[in-house]
């Protein structure tokens, strides 16, 4: 997502809450995963495992389809923070998760940070206290409770209660005493927010016992992402309070894949842990069917991009309308495991993860909502491979629901988006005309490309919002072109059906990628993608670099206005502040693109 998209995704009361209990927000079911990561494995019994020991949600791969989750009301209030989110595709699990989600499964509460530090080899006298989620959320009191020993401290030995104190208190106080004694002469002390002092100024080590302190005792810690905990994200799953480990020890073979023509399959091992994982299918039953064992010998396993079942529990199941995709949860609850892509044509299959949002503290639990934040990319198979299955539970109940999507003719090598439409002969060849120049001498066709290397697919869709002009719509395709620009609109209006189709961009109704494509093809983006270029460029060579006092030129040309495609023309020069993902700064992104501009440069044949 561009930078501007932040501010505005930020501003109070522009996101509208269309992510209720009541609505399903399944758009990850429109797309194909067209390239899977490497996931590190290890042999075991013939097939392949994860290897847990490698793999840390810092390096998973990144979440294919943006989405939100929005909490009901009163819930904040329960909890004492908020569990809303949203998530954009390529964003890595560690910045959508947060901690309460795993408090069952992966314990990471039980860590302090001198146990990741010793894990990952991580310098905590380099890091200050915001850089720890959870002191935004501590009062006095709070912090007091969760490090008990700071009672005995003088309250001159901790500058940093100190300075609260002093910056609260217009009078004189006694620092000489105690902490604990200040907090019992002077109760409304203890309600003091640790955040009314700029955490930046402040080393780990400035509250003593810190380092050492569980999570779980600090106030309101389910509520912090696992990227908010310095060196949580680069933690071997192997190596969490309670490391991941595989559930049971079935292995079954990848016999065949099924497109979605099957019908009426009974014998099968997918499911929900809320439904059993042997829930059958009526009609479009894409699969994978397994021999093996007579325990799971001529089973399926569902596409849970074919087929929803039942899932969640508490007042949390029925977020999604209480539905997940079918599959299974070989490595424990932490996350689902479904079968996605299925392939009659390759003979192949893929997998993906969904989590889910857990609310529980020490007064309310919530439950869980069904396993819906996805797909991530996991491993394929191809038929006659081994495949890990887990435990397999004969228990079954209903049946699984279908999505309405198709799989016939379905093959990875054309990258389908669904039902067998490829994009990639939708995508138009990458132009490469050295010739193409800007009057600044930039080659427009390359620095197209290299923008374009930065960004989300044809396909993508982002989320809705409105700038403070009152425009409200939705990032749209390889350069997330907003739906209120007049540009675009012309193009979708020009199509049969395109007015409608505006007409929901303009109120926030969910679209899919696909619909997307129908009234804005990549054609169409490439049309207006030299377009901006080109004005970008223009605009960028009026400025002044402030680095030379002179307009811009050359390469600095090309970052500054890589800068402004990316957070707004009217953003300062090589700002230093970050996208929504946190992962690129304004200075960082327009770096990037120029060193992109030159690969891309090369690859055309265009530097001599």
């Amino acid at each position: 997502m561009k930078f501007s998209n932040k501010y505005l995704a930020l501003m109070p009361g522009l996101r509208l809450a269309i992510l209720i209990f009541s609505v399903i927000i399944i758009t990850w079911q429109q797309q194909g995963i067209s390239k899977q990561p490497e996931i590190p494995t290890i042999s075991w019994q013939n097939t392949r495992l994860p290897d847990w020991n490698r793999i840390t949600f810092s390096k998973m791969p990144a979440i294919s389809e943006s989405g939100s989750f929005q909490a009901p009301p009163g819930v904040t209030d329960k909890l004492g923070y908020d569990p809303s989110r949203t998530w954009n595709a390529g964003q890595k699990p560690d910045s959508f998760t947060m901690l309460g989600d795993f408090q069952d499964s992966f314990q990471l509460q039980k860590f302090s940070l001198t146990d990741i530090a010793q894990i990952v080899d991580l310098d905590l006298q380099k890091l200050n206290l915001e850089s720890f989620g959870v002191i935004k959320f501590q009062t006095l009191e709070s912090l007091v409770k969760a490090i008990p020993d700071l009672k005995e401290f003088h309250v001159f030995e901790v500058k940093f209660i100190l300075d609260l104190l002093e910056q609260y208190l217009s009078n004189s106080f006694d620092t000489n005493q105690t902490i604990g004694n200040l907090l019992q002469q002077s109760p409304h002390l203890g309600k003091l927010s640790l955040s009314l002092l700029n955490l930046k100024s402040y080393n780990l080590n400035s509250i003593p016992g810190l380092l050492v302190t569980p999570i779980s005792t600090f106030e309101k810690w389910q509520g912090v992402y696992i990227d908010e905990i310095p060196g949580l994200a680069k933690v071997p799953f192997s190596q969490f309070p309670n490391p991941i480990n595989p559930v049971g020890t079935e292995v079954g073979i990848v016999d065949i894949a099924f497109a979605t023509d099957e019908q009426k399959r009974n014998r099968t091992i997918s499911g929900s842990d809320k439904e059993g994982f042997a829930v059958p299918c009526d009609r479009d039953c894409a699969h994978t069917e397994l021999s093996g064992s007579p325990a799971v010998n001529g089973k399926a396993w569902f596409s849970g991009k074919y087929q929803l079942v039942k899932g969640g529990k508490g007042i949390l199941g029925s977020v999604n309308r209480g539905k997940e995709p079918t599959g299974r949860q070989p490595f424990g609850d932490a996350f689902k495991v479904a079968i996605w892509d299925v392939s009659e044509v390759d003979g192949m299959i893929t997998q993906a993860l969904f989590f889910r949002v857990c609310m529980r503290n020490n007064f309310v639990d919530l439950g869980c909502t069904p396993y819906f934040i996805g797909p991530v990319p996991f491993m394929s198979y191809k038929e006659k491979e081994p495949i890990f299955l887990g435990a397999i539970d004969e228990g079954k109940n209903s049946v699984s629901t279908p999505t309405g999507l198709k799989s016939s003719g379905f093959t990875f090598n054309k990258s389908p988006i669904t039902s067998g439409n490829a994009l990639s002969n939708l995508i138009p060849a990458a132009k490469g005309d050295c010739k193409k120049l800007h009057s600044s001498g930039i080659n427009i066709d390359a620095l197209s490309n290299a923008m374009l290397s930065t960004e989300d697919n044809y396909n993508a869709v982002g989320s809705y919002v409105c700038d403070s002009n009152g425009n409200c719509g939705r990032a749209l395709g390889a350069m997330e072109l907003m739906s209120y620009r007049s540009d675009v609109r012309k193009i979708i209006s020009s199509k049969s059906g395109g007015s409608q189709f505006l007409t929901k961009l303009d109120i926030g109704q969910e679209v899919t990628g696909e619909e997307m494509m129908q009234y804005f093809s990549p054609t169409d983006q490439q049309s207006l993608i030299e377009i901006e270029t080109n004005n970008l460029l223009s605009t960028a060579s009026q400025q002044i670099d402030p680095s030379t006092g002179k307009p811009f030129r050359g390469s600095r040309l090309i970052e500054r206005a890589a800068q402004m495609h990316f957070a707004g023309v009217s953003i300062p020069a090589d700002e230093l502040v970050s996208d929504v993902r946190e992962e690129n700064s304004v200075k960082e992104y327009g770096s990037n693109v120029a060193n992109k501009y030159l690969k891309t440069m090369e690859s055309m044949g265009c530097l001599k």
